[in-house]
Parts: C-alpha cells; structure tokens; sequence
C-alpha cells in the first residue's frame, strides 16, 4: 500500500520541481527546458497511473456480490 502512495506522489514532486531546474538551461530539442519536462512528466504520470492500476487489489464489485450472498439478498 505505501508504494501506491510513493508512486502517486512521483507525479507531484517531479513536476514542481521542474522550475528549479530551468533557471538558465539551454533548448531541448528546439523546447524551452520546462516544456520539454513538463511533457516528459506528462507521459510518466500516465505509466505511473498504469502501473498502480495495475498494483491495486481492490475489487468493489465481488466485495458487493459477497456482502450480498453473506446476507442472504441478492441485490
């Protein structure tokens, strides 16, 4: 469960801390510095997404099934 957490804070730190880094830097590939981070963090905040989708264990759905049949209704 903390890795989730770790993972979802990479996104915030590496974005704001892009501004630091900026101050005096050269083009990258034709970009200003903090473009090109700012579209680097954008791509890693989506595979960061995909990979805690992926770590979730949760299941709402057969936790509600098994509530139900626990109960002895079906909803």
């Amino acid at each position: 469960m903390k890795l989730r957490f770790l993972l979802a804070a990479l996104p915030f730190i590496g974005i704001y801390s892009g501004g630091s880094l900026a101050a005096g830097t050269p083009l990258l590939f034709g970009l200003p510095f903090l473009l090109v981070w700012n579209l680097f963090w954008m791509a890693a905040t989506a595979a960061i997404l995909a990979i805690i989708y992926c770590l979730d264990t949760r299941d709402e759905a057969a936790q509600a099934a098994q509530a139900a049949e626990q109960s002895g209704g079906v909803q």
